[in-house]
């Protein structure tokens, strides 16, 4: 199988941040495959690199590789909980499901509550589509009414993962979080489900902690990055 990788391009233009994933790599072949990434990620503007390898038999580690030198950044770490034992709905924060006619107000406030996330990823039409195909439950957060965050749910994987909870920033640091995330477990719950799970990035200290406090437990590691920085 020859070497190969992928380039993650969409975060340049809103971020700076561009994404090198080594997919596989032959023997030897591992520093020419990251610097070649690096330079067409350089080449299409990013002032930020990360890179990830997905191959066991080409593990990344800190220190120099070639024309760059890795820094490690995060783990994503994959996180379970059972659906057991969640408490009452939400005291203060309703849920309103995504409906085509409100999709552009979605898709805003989506990239606006994940703008500043470790890895979050800016959406567009493509993914809107996806979030109203069946097997996906999105929608928004509200409190008296008003709309405060949103959220994304993929029922199509096993077990069904939350693949994303976020508040706009002036609703933070009022418990809030919590409700959120204990309203979509209810409401993989009420599917059905026994149990749930969720993708976390190490260096995004709320979240995580957050997770860990409401009972979930590390599954395995999907990813390890590195900031690629000049050798």
């Amino acid at each position: 199988m020859e070497s190969a990788y992928q380039i993650f391009a969409g975060e340049i233009t809103a971020k700076g941040k561009g994404y090198l994933v080594i997919q596989h790599c032959r023997t030897g072949e591992l520093e020419e495959l990251v610097n070649r990434g690096r330079q067409e990620l350089l080449n299409q503007g990013a002032t930020e690199l990360f890179v990830a390898s997905k191959d066991p038999g080409a593990p990344l580690e800190e220190g120099c590789l070639g024309e760059c030198r890795l820094e490690f950044v995060r783990d994503i770490l994959i996180l379970q909980r059972d659906l057991s034992q969640l408490p009452g709905r939400p005291e203060r924060l309703t849920l309103e499901p995504l409906t085509r006619a409100r999709g552009g107000a979605w898709l805003a406030l989506h990239n606006e509550c994940f703008f500043e996330m470790p890895n979050s990823a800016t959406y567009g039409p493509a993914d809107l589509e996806r979030a109203l195909e069946d097997g996906h439950r999105c929608g928004f957060a509200l409190v008296d009414g008003v709309t405060v965050g949103v959220y994304e749910l993929d029922l199509t994987q096993d077990p069904p993962e939350i693949e994303g909870i976020a508040l706009h920033k002036d609703a933070r640091g009022q418990g809030l979080g919590r409700e959120l995330l204990y309203g979509t477990m209810g409401l993989l719950a009420e599917d059905g489900f026994q149990c749930c799970k969720l993708l976390v990035a190490t260096d995004n200290e709320g979240a995580f902690s957050l997770y860990r406090r409401t009972g979930f437990k590390a599954a395995g590691i999907q990813s390890k990055w590195f900031r690629m920085l000049p050798n």
